[in-house]
């Protein structure tokens, strides 16, 4: 018996037999070159993959089929198509050609270590110039034939193995290499394929045909078990069919504070395929979708292009609505050539500045995202808007654009919403103006509000000190926000890292806001989290049904110098009767204004302070 760490990318706990996956990719032909023939073998290879790719995109969920669209995309990219027949006129074989290229690309995303989501598309690149490679040679695309279900073992998952397996036959993967944010890893949490990487490439070497009890959500797996450790994995995975249907039970109850008020709870993401995550995690929609991360390299997606994404992110929500950012390339550091230097820098032309200065791009975008609107609950917001002249002028372009589609007689939702991300200070303080130019929304971004507020970039660390996010001067910020829309009921959510900090929350709810949007949560909750890891969903699980009170700052002075008078330390949950949880652990904190203690009574249902009840 064996243990391996790896890294969770799927939580699960499953018990079988191990299947090895190896990709081999064949780049050599026995038949004579001859470069018409290579183009033409590379034409047919591509419309073949093509038409597997789009019957993989039937089969997927809405999140995942996007992967496949992508991988589709790029097989009719011009830029990179052009490559590989320049490399066949020059005497390269097509599979040999397409590899090259394809390699090629693929390093040029993996490189973009200031961008993640496109550093997982070069895996889908690879995976797409592979399947191209395989019907050049003739190889198969069905890489197991599987007569019992099994556990995958391979250096690597591509997002299509896990559709190249017949359905119902994988129990969990193993990987000696990937990420828990690859596509693959995306596809499997969609399937509820419990799986973990970089569990290195010793496991590989003798593994096929063994058994291996994967603790997906431990992040290590176990080889050739003994018979005491079979037996406690097979109790442990019945008692986790029972917990997760009480956690399908604790979705369902309605989002409200201990004092009945309801509250709503989006996600910020980034494609189609975190919006699913989302949505199976309890989100009620996404709040902030980040645009800018859909774009490939070197060039912004067409009109068309960008429709579909949208499109796949509608698809993904089911239903509920989803908040778009327009491009904020200053923000999102997406494509080298989108911004340069000090231009679209933290204070530079970033956001709708730097969209209203490139009308062309910005049309584009918004066309696509009034078209988009017509299939689902779509609605737009601005970025780094200053002043009332940036909104004006953004709609001005709206204008412009719902003119040309009518002209063009495609559909479009004519009364699609549009709002303002409230990111700088300015357009805090002159909220009301929005309000009477008809704003249909405004969106708090803590991230960038705070730090132009304290002059305090979030990414210095030497700045940290300065980055508070809940100070008194972003409170009175938000008020200044919350006091305008209330004018007109002009909804307001507030997003960014702060939202899902305990004591930051329960402030911006004491301050009126009622609409939160945080990073997606994990579809379980891990044995162990801080209180700075807790979601939104957790802290309210933990504190509002199990009627406990959680009190920011210092229960006598209200200063901040104390993150919080409870300290969600650990939310463990319990398995017993009907409960769901144990007790939240507190922690005493000795303010650094009063010198004061706050703590909590042990009988779980006031606040003391210095060993006197207060309430």
């Amino acid at each position: 018996m064996k243990v391996y760490k790896g890294s969770c990318a799927s939580p699960g706990l499953v018990l079988g037999q191990v299947s090895r996956l190896e990709h081999h990719v064949e780049t050599t032909t026995v038949d004579s070159f001859k470069p018409s023939r290579e183009l033409q073998l590379l034409t047919d290879a591509i419309r073949t993959a093509q038409d597997e790719l789009e019957s993989m995109a039937d089969r997927a969920a809405p999140s995942e089929q996007a992967i496949f669209q992508f991988q589709s995309m790029m097989l009719d990219d011009e830029g990179m198509m052009n490559e590989v027949r320049f490399c066949i006129n020059a005497g390269i074989g097509a599979a040999a050609a397409m590899n090259q290229v394809g390699q090629r690309y693929a390093d040029q995303l993996a490189n973009m270590k200031d961008n993640p989501y496109m550093q997982l598309r070069s895996v889908d690149i690879l995976d797409a110039s592979r399947r191209v490679i395989n019907i050049i040679t003739n190889r198969p695309r069905m890489w197991l034939a599987l007569d019992h279900p099994a556990i995958l073992a391979a250096e690597r998952l591509m997002p299509t193995d896990l559709f190249s397996v017949p359905s119902g036959m994988i129990l969990g993967i193993i990987t000696a290499e990937g990420s828990g944010q690859s596509h693959a890893a995306i596809i499997a949490r969609a399937m509820n394929i419990p799986g973990i990487v970089q569990v290195g490439r010793d496991f590989l070497d003798d593994c096929d045909g063994r058994t291996v009890i994967l603790d997906a959500t431990g992040g290590q797996c176990t080889l050739d078990p003994d018979a005491a450790a079979r037996q406690q994995a097979e109790t442990r995975i019945c008692e986790l069919q029972r917990e997760n249907e009480e956690m399908g039970q604790l979705h369902a109850l309605p989002n409200r504070t201990k004092d009945g008020q309801p509250f709503e709870l989006l996600a910020n993401c980034f494609g189609p395929e975190d919006i699913d995550t989302a949505m199976q995690s309890g989100a009620q929609g996404v709040g902030l979708l980040r645009t800018g991360y859909m774009m490939l390299p070197g060039r912004i997606l067409d009109e068309q292009e960008q429709y579909f994404f949208y499109c796949s992110c509608l698809a993904a929500a089911k239903g509920c609505p989803v908040t778009v950012r327009t491009f904020d390339f200053g923000s999102d550091r997406t494509i080298s050539d989108a911004y340069q230097g000090l231009q679209s820098s933290k204070l530079g032309l970033r956001g709708i500045r730097n969209s209203l200065r490139q009308p062309h791009q910005f049309e584009t975008q918004l066309c696509a995202l009034l078209r988009a609107a017509a299939r689902g609950p779509l609605r737009v917001m601005f970025p780094m808007v200053t002043n009332v002249e940036d909104w004006d002028a953004a709609m001005r372009v709206v204008e412009r654009c719902r003119e040309h589609l009518r002209e063009r007689g495609v559909a479009f939702n004519e009364d699609t919403k549009f709002g303002v991300m409230l990111s700088v200070p300015a357009a805090c303080l002159t909220a009301e103006e929005f309000v009477e130019h008809g704003v249909d929304f405004l969106v708090v971004g803590t991230n960038d509000l705070t730090q132009y507020t304290h002059a305090a970039d979030r990414e210095l660390a030497s700045a940290e000190h300065y980055y508070r996010p809940a100070s008194k001067a972003m409170k009175k910020l938000i008020t200044m926000v919350m006091d305008a829309a209330k004018v007109r009921n002009v909804p307001v959510t507030i997003c960014g890292l702060a939202v899902g900090n305990p004591a930051n929350t329960v402030q911006y709810l004491q301050l009126g806001l009622r609409s939160f949007s945080v990073k997606p949560a994990e579809p379980f909750e891990c044995e162990e989290s801080s209180a700075g890891s807790l979601t939104l969903q957790t802290i309210f699980d933990t504190a509002a049904r199990n009627d406990l009170w959680v009190v920011p700052g210092c229960f006598f002075c209200g200063c901040e110098s104390i993150s919080s008078s409870i300290f969600l330390q650990n939310a463990r949950k319990k398995r017993e009767r009907s409960h769901l949880y144990e007790e939240v652990w507190h922690t005493a904190h000795q303010c650094g204004t009063c010198r004061l203690h706050d703590d909590l009574c042990p009988s779980r249902e006031r606040i003391c302070s210095g060993g006197k009840c207060r309430i």
